[in-house]
Parts: structure tokens; C-alpha cells; sequence
């Protein structure tokens, strides 16, 4: 198996080059095959030449060029696959007017080759009627990446392309021609051609390249991809594409792309490139019978296969042709000058130029055959790579400049919001109705205290400022609590009893709320000062209220429960099954609604026991049973199955109503949360000092992004459900928080099968 290389240019229409290597087309038929790609085609054009590469994609027409040149057959081009078919036209800007297109003389107008397509078509179109152009057009040479950069320029005359494959012409440029003008022919545009001493050397290799190849168009003509990829991802190696281009060329509608990956040209099609080549170099001595038999032959056999493709380069026309020894004069006048003289004035003019700051200037090639024409050549080609090299360049430093101009403006941006945001809390901080000041978390000194403070405190604002703080709240420093602020996390430490200094020596006894925070890699102390008295007062109405809330709740719920037992009591009265549920779960919520009035009134007793006496061991089972079956009736309405796998013989310690509390939220979320399917609720000893009450749904399930948040006051997940289900948002804050109390934890997870699972872990009691 033999190893050869291709090269390209980072066209488009060289992609199934890189589709068939990455696809492993190449290796199937039995070649090694490496793809570069190169950056123009003087560059691919140079590597065939040399040597480097037994293959290569190059303008259809540069091929059209070297048929009619005498050339050793080891180095000549022997045509592969027509790798694109293209549809032109001509493109100006949309300010130029037909005046300018005409005489415009400091113009210019960008080529991918001296002989590539777009060339051509660009001559016809001048010779038009309505654009014939008056002065000769001035080609500038440049990279298929470099010509939507060229189009752009103020001096650009326009460009001559296909819309197929640069839409941008389309978008930002005028479209000037008609059919009359450039006829909508699918032009080949480019191919894939092998050098003379690979393809007589190793014919069939060269048959298998072309298979290959043929067998990456057809997949792309057809849209078969690998399921779920994009082109983009067949390519291994450092794809010249993006994404969106090559998918925004390749996934035209079918009919489309077949004319273009076809691969055969028509004879129509054809003739037109031949004619619009002879138009522009005329005067080819037999050589119309040449241009004329290529037409013919790639329309007859577009997937030439050797040894048999030799044939041509040896017809009888062809040696005709050849056997005159005269070739193409390409224009310009000749010069009668010794070719060793002419050489040397004109590298003085090139030099004088170059040092005036003229980059677009070359020596004349159009000479006879001479010993100094590779010299000139050799030296276009070294300029016009280095030409393109210094506009490549500059077009990454304006996009960088337009980069950098941008992040400055971010940044304003992001400095104007900072300055607002720091205006913003300093009002806020300044008029706040609390007192507050700040502190420095390493040297304990007061830097900053707002007007409530300074009124409370009796302080200016000059004095306040670079004073101790044991000073003024002496206590904060006996406080084990403070926690040094770190960069993220903000520290919030709650001291209820704390004493404060005023000016004048008089102590106050108050709150303090102390926040840690990081600013311009300082640590700072927010620290908010509460008055106790203040506070006390407002816990002596809330207590009062829940006093008195309480015994005006507690007659009527008698009553209610008076007569309902005097009233079932009757022997007389009969209820069949359905209704002495009812009855049950009356009784049980009346009961439930007293002992939530008797702990209100306890707790409110000053002379009541404390919580801890007031704990009770109970047994979670018969809870858990009582809160399924009151809660059951919604589940049964919307069809839900209920499961329980409750462990007897299990003891908590704490109060019986809270953890009642806590099952019916857990419970009553998962029925409300729940479409379709079962809620299963477990209660097991998980180790020796524990056990687990688990809850699992099939519902709706909660995003983990939002596991935390849940168990925070009035938040609810935001999306539809939620809002068509309603809710407050303190059901699991407040689970939470007796869970906390009693010395639990609980966990939620995702259930595998849809749904959530919330676990609520709690201490076992032993006796």
C-alpha cells in the first residue's frame, strides 16, 4: 500500500477531499492518502510541481492552461474529478455606479489564480455592452480566505464568484449581470488533477483516489452523514472550516447540490469555459481544436480512468499542435532589449517602488522564453505570497482592534455599573432605618457608620470614623462566633445580647447582626445594631396576640367537638361505610386543630414548661398512618396509587404535632405534584441510632439547580406547573425547620424513574 499526499486550498468546494480521508474512504481501496491544506493555489501549484504532492484541487481552467503548454509528461496535470460546478456572476458594491466600473483606473480587482475561473468570467463581464471596460483591469491575486476581506476595500471594482459559495456577495453586494452577460451555466470550477509521474507511474492508485472521492460526493449530494454529527466532526485533522459554513454549503436542497457534486459538466457548460478562455488569450495557433476536444472529452468520460486517460494527451490534434513548437503569446508588447538588461532596470524600478510604500507592483512575465523568466516568476510568486501574508495579517489585527475596542467598551460598561451599584448601597447604607457601621475585620476599627447610627450614638461623622470598636460595643470582642469574612461566602453571625456605648458613656443593651464580607482584597465587618427594648416590646404583642388568638379559637373548637360527639353518640343515627370515614376524619383534624391550640397557649404561658419537658416519645407509625389516611381522598380523585412499608416498634422523641406537620407536607407535595403513578411512603431504622422516612413520587421532579433553593421561604420552582398548582412556598421551609429542631436532616434526590425522593432522617430513641 503506497502513501501519497494532496493538497488543497480552504475552499468549500475541496471539502470532499477531507470528507473521503476522514471517512476512511481512501483506506478501503487500499491507499495511505495525507490531506494538507494549503493557503492559495500558487502554494498547491508549487508542491506538484516540486514534487511534494502526487495530487492536488486546482482551478478548473488553470488545467485548461497547461494542456496548451509544451510540457515533459512527468510534469504535466492529468485531469482527476471535477469537484464542483458552480453558477457565476458579478458582484459590485453597492455604491458603484456603471461609470466607475467602466473607467474606474485605481481599482482593482481580486483572482484567486492568474487562471482561475472567476478570471475569465470577470473578462466576459467587461466585455459586455453595458461594462465594457475601457482600461485594462488591474488583478490582484489573494487567498480564498482573504476575498470577502478584499471585497470590502474601498478600492475593490467588484469580484466575479459564485453566490452558492460566498452568499456573502449576495447580502452586502449588487449583482450586475444578466443572462445575455454570464449565461446561469454550471461552470466547473475546480478538480482534482494528479501529476504526471504519480499517474504513469501508478495508474491504478490514481483510478482508487478517484473512486474514493467520488464515493465522498455522493454522500454529500445526498445528505448521508453519521447519524447525529455534523460534517465538521468527520474531519480529524485542523479543519479550515466552521461549522456553519460548510453545513450552511452542504445541506442546500438535494436537487441543487447534485448539479454541483455531480461531477459532469455538460458540453453547453463547457464550451462556454472554453470560449470565454479563448476570448481572453486569442490567437492560439490550433489551439480553438484543442480546447474544443477537452470540452468533448471531460462531457464524454468525467471520471477518466488511467492508463486509458493517456490517450488524449497523445490524439492526433494534440501532437499537431504540439509539433509547431509555437505557443500562446499571453499579450504585452515584446521587448527588444537585451532580457539580462531589462531584468535589472526593472528590479531597480521594483526596488524604488517597494521602498515608496507600493506593495501591488511585480516584474513583467509576458516575455519570450528566456533563461531570466523563472527568475521573474519566482520572484512574482515570492511577493505575492508575502503580499497576501501582510493582508492576512492585517485583517487578524482589525478584527483584534475591533476586539480590544469592544472589551474597553465591556469594561466602561462594567466600571459605570460598579460605580452605580457602589452609589446605590451607599445611599442605601446612609438612609437606612437601622443602625449600622462597618468595621474592619483585622484591625477592629470603624471606617464607615450611617446617619441612624451617628443619631443613636451621638458621634460625628469625623469622629466615628478610625475609632476602636471595643469602644463602642466592648462585648463583640468576648464573641467566639466571628468568623473571618472569605471571598464568596458571606458570614452572618446573630448576637442577641451585646452592650453599646453612646458618646456621653450611657450603655444600651442591644441585638447585633454581623455580616462578613470582602471588598478590593480587604475583610470588612457589616454590623447592624438592634434595640432590645424595641424588640422586646414588639415579642410582648406578637405573644399577646397569639394569647388571645388562642382562647378565642379554643371555645368554639369545644363546641364543635361537643356537639360532634353528642351528635355520633346517638344510637339511633346509622352511617354506612363511606360516611363514618367522613366522621373519622372529622374527629381526627378536630382533635388535631385542639392540640395545636393547647401547645399555642403552652408555649405563650410564661410559667409553662420548657420545650424539652414538653417533648413526648411516640411511635412515628400510628403518625404516619393517620397523616396517609386523612390525606388520602385528592390521590384517590386523581387515580394515584398509595404504597406504605412502614418498620414497627420504631420511637422518636420530641412533639408529636410537628413531626405529624412535617409527614403532611412531604406527603400533601407529593400528591400535589404528582400526574400519574404512585406515591410510596417507607419508614425503616437505618442504624443504630437512626431512622429514615422516605417519600417517593412520580411526579414532575425538581431540577437540581434548585435543591437548595426549595427550603428557602416563598420560593417556588418557576415554571407553569407551579403557578397552575398555587402554593405559598413555606411547606418545606418549615419541615425543614422542624427537622432541625428535632435533630434530623433531610435529603432530596432524583427518582431514576421520574419524580423526586425526599428523605428525612431523625434520631432514634432508646430507651
Amino acid at each position: 500500500m503506497i502513501e501519497i499526499e494532496i493538497v488543497t486550498t480552504p475552499r468549500l468546494t475541496s471539502f470532499p477531499i477531507f470528507l473521503a480521508f476522514s471517512r476512511g474512504y481512501f483506506e478501503e481501496e487500499g491507499v495511505l492518502v495525507r490531506v494538507r491544506a494549503l493557503k492559495s493555489y500558487e502554494a498547491v501549484l508549487a508542491h506538484m510541481r516540486e514534487g511534494r504532492a502526487e495530487a492536488g484541487e486546482i482551478p478548473f481552467t488553470v488545467w485548461v492552461d497547461q494542456q496548451l503548454r509544451k510540457t515533459s509528461p512527468h510534469w504535466t496535470f492529468y485531469r482527476g474529478t471535477v469537484l464542483s460546478c458552480l453558477v457565476h456572476g458579478f458582484y459590485s458594491a453597492s455604491y458603484m455606479e456603471a461609470e466607475s466600473i467602466r473607467d474606474s483606473y485605481h481599482s482593482f480587482l481580486p483572482i484567486l489564480h492568474p487562471y482561475s475561473l472567476d478570471r475569465f468570467v470577470a473578462e466576459e463581464f467587461f466585455r459586455s455592452e453595458n461594462y465594457h471596460r475601457r482600461k485594462p483591469v488591474p488583478y490582484l491575486t489573494t487567498r480564498p480566505t482573504l476575498l470577502i476581506h478584499e471585497f470590502i476595500r474601498a478600492e475593490c471594482l467588484g469580484v466575479a464568484a459564485s453566490l452558492q459559495e460566498f452568499p456573502f456577495f449576495g447580502e452586502k453586494g449588487y449583482c450586475l449581470t444578466v443572462e445575455n452577460e454570464i449565461p446561469p451555466f454550471y461552470l466547473p470550477t475546480n478538480m482534482l488533477v494528479f501529476t504526471g509521474r504519480f499517474a504513469s507511474k501508478f495508474p491504478e492508485e490514481a483510478n482508487r483516489v478517484s473512486r474514493a472521492l467520488k464515493r465522498a460526493m455522493e454522500d454529500l449530494a445526498n445528505h448521508v452523514a453519521y447519524e447525529g454529527d455534523s460534517y465538521v466532526a468527520d474531519w480529524v485533522g485542523p479543519c479550515p472550516w466552521k461549522p456553519s459554513d460548510l453545513d450552511g454549503f452542504y445541506r442546500r436542497p438535494v436537487p441543487e447540490l447534485g448539479r454541483i457534486l455531480s461531477g459532469m459538466p455538460s458540453y453547453e457548460d463547457l464550451s462556454f469555459v472554453m470560449e470565454i478562455y479563448g476570448k481572453t488569450f486569442p490567437g492560439l495557433e490550433g489551439g480553438r481544436k484543442i480546447l474544443k476536444d477537452l470540452a468533448q472529452s471531460v462531457a464524454d468520460d468525467p471520471f477518466p480512468k488511467f492508463p486509458e486517460a493517456f490517450a488524449q494527451a497523445n490524439s492526433a490534434s494534440n501532437r499537431l499542435y504540439y509539433s509547431n513548437g509555437k505557443f500562446p503569446k499571453l499579450g504585452g508588447a515584446l521587448k527588444d532589449i537585451a532580457p539580462l538588461r531589462s531584468l535589472v532596470s526593472e528590479m531597480k524600478e521594483f526596488a524604488l517602488a517597494l521602498f515608496s510604500g507600493k506593495r501591488e507592483v511585480s516584474l513583467d512575465t509576458q516575455l519570450p522564453k528566456s533563461p531570466y523568466l523563472f527568475i521573474r516568476s519566482t520572484i512574482n510568486g515570492i511577493l505575492d505570497y508575502l503580499n497576501q501574508e501582510i493582508r492576512d495579517i492585517e485583517e487578524k489585527n482589525k478584527r483584534l482592534s475591533e476586539d480590544n475596542y469592544l472589551l474597553e467598551t465591556r469594561l466602561d460598561i462594567s466600571d459605570l455599573k460598579r460605580q452605580t451599584t457602589e452609589e446605590r448601597y451607599r445611599y442605601m447604607f446612609e438612609f437606612a432605618t437601622d443602625a449600622m457601621i462597618i468595621v474592619n475585620a483585622d484591625t477592629r476599627m470603624i471606617v464607615d457608620a450611617n446617619r441612624r447610627f451617628r443619631e443613636v450614638s451621638g458621634y460625628q461623622i469625623s469622629e466615628i470614623k478610625n475609632i476602636r470598636l471595643a469602644r463602642v460595643l466592648p462585648d463583640i470582642l468576648e464573641q467566639t462566633e466571628l468568623k473571618s469574612p472569605s471571598g464568596k461566602d458571606q458570614n452572618m453571625t446573630f448576637i442577641p445580647e451585646a452592650t453599646l456605648i453612646l458618646k456621653d458613656g450611657t450603655r444600651f443593651s442591644v441585638g447585633l447582626s454581623v455580616t462578613g464580607f470582602s471588598a478590593e482584597t480587604k475583610r470588612f465587618y457589616q454590623i447592624q445594631v438592634n434595640d432590645n427594648a424595641l424588640i422586646l416590646e414588639s415579642e410582648k404583642i406578637k405573644h399577646e396576640f397569639i394569647s388571645n388568638i388562642s382562647h378565642e379559637l379554643r371555645s368554639p373548637m369545644t363546641n364543635i367537638q361537643g356537639y360532634f360527639d353528642l351528635l355520633f353518640s346517638d344510637p339511633v343515627l346509622s352511617l354506612n361505610d363511606d360516611q363514618k370515614g367522613m366522621t373519622d376524619v372529622i374527629r381526627k383534624n378536630v382533635r388535631r386543630l385542639n392540640f395545636l391550640i393547647d401547645n399555642l397557649l403552652q408555649l405563650e404561658n410564661k410559667n409553662s414548661q420548657t420545650t424539652e419537658e414538653m417533648n413526648e416519645i411516640f411511635d412515628p407509625l400510628v403518625v404516619i398512618e393517620e397523616v396517609v389516611y386523612i390525606n388520602s381522598p385528592p390521590a384517590s380523585e386523581k387515580g394515584i396509587t398509595i404504597s406504605m412499608d412502614l418498620q414497627p416498634g420504631l420511637k422518636l422523641k420530641g412533639l408529636r404535632f410537628e413531626f405529624s406537620q412535617i409527614v403532611t407536607n412531604f406527603f400533601v407535595n407529593a400528591i400535589k405534584y404528582t400526574e400519574r403513578g404512585g406515591v410510596d411512603v417507607s419508614l425503616k431504622k437505618i442504624s443504630d441510632k437512626k431512622i429514615e422516612v422516605r417519600f417517593t413520587d412520580t411526579g414532575v421532579g425538581i431540577d437540581p439547580k434548585y435543591k437548595e433553593l426549595i427550603f428557602e421561604r416563598f420560593f417556588r420552582v418557576p415554571d407553569q406547573r407551579n403557578r397552575t398548582v398555587g402554593g405559598t412556598g413555606l411547606g418545606l421551609s418549615i419541615s425543614r425547620t422542624l427537622i432541625n429542631k428535632m435533630g434530623g436532616e433531610v435529603i432530596v434526590e432524583p427518582n431514576l424513574k421520574g419524580g423526586s425522593i425526599f428523605k428525612v432522617i431523625l434520631p432514634l430513641h432508646s430507651e
